[in-house]
């Protein structure tokens, strides 16, 4: 016995001893002892108060507390003075406090879900025999020490090591990300803990065979529940629009609140009464926060991910939408995702020379020797079976052969045997039989004696230096990214040969070609790797594959370019003993291939990129690949392939498997933050002519020109389509050529603040203030005077004030469109929610002066129709000198002088 506390160095005979257990099991005493010590078989799941805690965490924020707290002095103010409806406005405020807080409570609801996803992994009942009795027991009561009995079609409840192996062949594609059938043994081995094969692993199923297992480790000590407690550990990563909103949220707070409080102390310092400074100071508070701002995102993400959905692109988390915008990294899959995950032959090479089998008849005749060993099913959509049969039937059809005629010439098969690596069988072909063999190319080599001729002649003798002329074709056809299925036969003698074992008939057998098979990479993949990278996008391949087949597809990809440089690539062994410093070294230096890693060391490079400050995508489908879609920026699963716990881990699910369709979720992402942009720059317009105001009135012996009521009337009210309009203006053409913004890029820039403040905002300030004391004025109006609320003239002259920011905001909202051009080159019909938006302000800038019952609401009243065509000029005064800055920054930015 190997003396070491691994469990799988051990003999069979020997774990019963080191487990404390026995053949017949343990005993009722035994097991309540081992239950009350280590627990039930269960994977962990995070309490339910963490999702209270979460709730409770987003109604504190800043932006929450704040409304709530205008909110709060909306109804004190509303008792004190019930005449100014100051109560409706606090409603308002607390709907847009409770509209905002509702979604963080979903997402993490669905992250519980995930938790429960993983759970069903463990089957409800297990076979074990305890006190000398088999049993069926619940999963959650099995302990270290229970013999476990299996077979095939079982689903494994407990990591276990067998001591009893009977055929056994194991899928562990949820700890592994393989779904081959790997052969097991009882006997002892000298391999770490995660590749033995004497050890049955939770989560995982029995394909073939029975056995006697003893467990070892149950609920989180086993492989599966370290990968559920890593899942549930990883705390998701903070989006790019979560930051820059939470950013902006909080300038906007504390400037809000430090002019707010300010001004009441300043009023309070005065004189003036405390009913007039609580009112001024909502009034600046207001004004200065975006209301419908936040509520605004969240129906844009959410048109944005509807989408999203149509280009095949699932998006769980409203954050998620914008977050693939701003994506740095992909890191992808290769099978399925860049391939079509449909194996298919694409050449037929011979022996020793590696060229194309010229020959119609000998071409037949190499796949009708690996027709033989075919298992498969005619169904009305063509042949299903096992992939790689498929694909050799698939061929010797579009060659010419019929293989429902060859299938009756078939007298035994020899299914494909994981041990041996190869498949064989039995046709009869005239008047002889002949015994074929496909397989890998290590496994039949020892087996030739000889290499067929071509031209007919007696088959040229196998020896060393001929094989290695073999040798080097399939290192070549590897290299060129395809798998490598060599193809061989012998005669039979006239005896019945079909009662022979397999092991029997594999000798002296003639080699008659290559089949190279690959997985083709989908059509659409180059170009949108190409689209990536012009974009600056990063695109980075992991997989389990060869280095020469992964390298390959890279080249076809894009991915690197077609000379390869052995410095673009890493393998999971190199990648295990790197230390972190020098992953992050390898990925400057260019790295973008991992090959033969496994899906564990996916988080150690979404780790590397995010200390680089990288934004990464990953994309994954099994049980194993969930940590790593967690920790990423954007977790991508396979909607096709992917488990329950990949989808339910993940931001994003790919419907159609396609790394095409991430990269159109990454410009409609990028899109969506462009649009933001623009509708946060056309919202904040609107705050400089609601500032000022309430600056002029606290300094100046001037009536307000705008009230609390009236300033929600444009955040909460006619703002609100025009945003969602900007939200929805369809992909600029450049925006896949410029490179992706920093990971810390807010929306709240100091450009956009100073041209949403300082030119914009001024204007609009500047015209309806003019307006607002043009009417005063000519109503007899003189400096200094004091004007009551329901006084008409107050009441025309902030009507006045009202519509005439209504109207500027249309040649706002036209200008916002695009950066640098007029906007209007776009067409206002093709977005027809801006045409609707537009037509609102229009009638509503005319309701709120003409139509008598908003008087009373609005606190407003008429003014002439020539005023009123005054208030109009604003749309071209602003749009105007808002289109002459572009032209002026676009011909600075050519570097051309201005009167060019």
């Amino acid at each position: 016995m190997i003396q070491t506390q691994q469990i799988q160095h051990i003999s069979a005979a020997s774990v019963y001893d080191y487990l404390h257990s026995r053949e017949e099991g343990l005993s009722r005493q035994e097991v309540a002892e081992r239950l009350r010590e280590v627990g039930p078989n269960s994977v962990e799941v995070k309490a339910h108060w963490q999702l209270l805690r979460t709730l409770g965490k987003q109604l504190t924020n800043f932006f929450t507390i704040l409304l709530n707290l205008s909110a709060v002095i909306c109804f004190v103010a509303h008792a004190m003075q019930p005449g100014e409806n100051m109560n409706v406005m606090g409603w308002a405020l607390l709907s847009v406090s409770l509209l905002n807080t509702g979604f963080s409570f979903l997402q993490e609801f669905r992250a519980e879900r995930a938790m429960a996803a993983l759970q069903q992994f463990l089957p409800p009942q297990v076979l074990v025999k305890r006190a000398g009795n088999n049993q069926k027991i619940l999963a959650e009561e099995l302990v270290p020490g229970d013999v476990m009995l299996v077979a095939e079609g079982d689903r494994i409840a407990a990591d276990a090591r067998l001591v009893v192996c009977e055929n056994l062949l194991v899928n562990n594609a949820p700890l592994t990300g393989e779904s081959k059938a790997l052969p097991l043994t009882a006997a002892a081995v000298d391999k770490p803990l995660a590749e033995s094969d004497n050890l049955l692993f939770a989560g995982c199923s029995i394909h073939k065979g029975n056995g006697v297992a003893v467990v070892y480790a149950t609920g989180i000590r086993s492989q599966f529940g370290k990968l559920a407690h890593l899942s549930q550990a990883i705390s998701r990563s903070v989006s790019p629009l979560e930051r820059a909103t939470t950013h902006m949220v909080r300038i906007l707070t504390a400037v809000a609140v430090i002019m707010g409080g300010s001004f009441f102390i300043y009023g309070m310092g005065t004189g003036r009464p405390l009913w007039v400074n609580l009112v001024f100071m909502m009034g600046i508070i207001v004004a200065n926060v975006p209301e419908g701002l936040l509520p605004t995102f969240t129906l844009s993400l959410a048109m944005g991910s509807l989408r999203m959905a149509k280009k095949n692109v699932l998006v769980k988390s409203l954050n998620a939408v914008e977050a693939l915008g701003a994506v740095h990294v992909i890191c992808s899959d290769k099978t399925g995702t860049l391939t079509r995950n449909q194996l298919a032959i694409t050449r037929i090479a011979a022996p020793l020379t590696g060229d194309d089998v010229a020959s119609p008849t000998e071409m037949l005749e190499i796949l009708q020797h690996a027709c033989s060993s075919a298992v498969v099913n005619e169904t009305d959509k063509g042949f299903s079976g096992d992939p790689l049969d498929v694909a050799v039937v698939d061929r010797f059809t579009e060659a010419g052969g019929d293989f429902a005629g060859f299938s009756a010439t078939i007298v035994k098969q020899y299914p494909f045997d994981v041990g041996l690596r190869r498949a064989a069988g039995i046709y009869t072909a005239g008047q002889t039989q002949l015994f074929t063999v496909k397989g890998a190319w290590e496994a039949i080599r020892p087996q030739l004696i000889g290499i067929h001729s071509k031209d007919g002649n007696k088959p040229l003798q196998a020896d060393e230096k001929v094989l290695a002329q073999a040798d080097a074709v399939v290192h070549r056809l590897a290299a060129g990214g395809l798998r490598v299925i060599a193809v061989a036969y012998r005669h039979l003698a006239g005896e019945d040969s079909s009662s022979k074992p397999q092991e029997e008939l594999e000798t002296e057998l003639i080699f008659s070609g290559f089949l190279g098979i690959e997985d083709p990479i989908r059509p659409e993949v180059p170009a949108s790797v190409a689209t990536c990278l012009r974009a600056g996008i990063d695109v980075v391949m992991i997989t389990g594959d060869h280095p020469d087949t992964a390298m390959a597809v890279a080249g076809k990809c894009g991915i690197v370019s077609v000379r390869q440089n052995a410095e673009q690539l890493v393998t999971g062994e190199q990648l295990g003993t790197m230390s972190q410093q020098e992953l992050l070294e390898a990925l400057a230096g260019g790295v973008r291939v991992f090959a033969r890693t496994i899906p564990e060391q996916k988080m150690k490079i979404v780790a590397a990129y995010q200390e680089m400050d990288r934004v990464v995508a990953m994309t994954g489908d099994g049980v194993n690949d969930a940590p790593a879609l967690k920790a990423a920026d954007v977790g991508i699963a396979m909607g096709v392939s992917g488990t329950d716990v990949a989808r339910e881990s993940a931001h994003i699910i790919l419907l159609d498997d396609n790394f095409a369709s991430i990269v159109a979720g990454i410009e409609e992402g990028r899109t969506i933050f462009d649009n933001i942009r623009k509708f946060t720059n056309y919202v904040l317009v609107s705050n400089g002519p609601e500032i000022l105001p309430y600056l002029l009135y606290i300094v100046l012996p001037v009536p307000l020109a705008l009230t609390v009521i009236q300033i929600l009337s444009i955040d909460l009210g006619t703002d609100i389509i025009p945003s969602i309009a900007l939200g929805q203006e369809p992909p600029q053409a450049e925006v896949m050529q410029k490179p992706p913004r920093q990971r810390h890029a807010g929306l709240l820039t100091p450009g956009i603040i100073l041209h949403s403040y300082g030119f914009l905002g001024l204007l609009e300030a500047l015209w309806s203030i003019a307006l607002f004391f043009y009417v005063l004025l000519a109503g007899g109006w003189q400096y200094g005077e004091k004007l009551v609320a329901d006084q008409q003239l107050y009441r025309s002259a902030t009507g006045i004030a009202l519509s005439t920011i209504l109207l500027m905001q249309i040649g706002n909202l036209v200008g916002r469109r695009s950066s640098m051009r007029s906007g209007l080159d776009r067409g206002l019909v093709r977005n027809r929610l801006l045409l609707a938006g537009i037509i609102v302000q229009m009638v509503f800038s005319w309701v709120v002066l003409y139509f008598p019952p908003a008087w009373k609401i609005l606190g407003t009243g008429p003014v002439p129709y020539t005023t009123y065509l005054f208030a109009w000029c604003g749309i071209p005064l602003i749009f105007g000198l808002d289109y002459l800055r572009k032209k002026v920054i676009s011909v600075r930015s050519r570097g051309l002088p201005a009167g060019n």
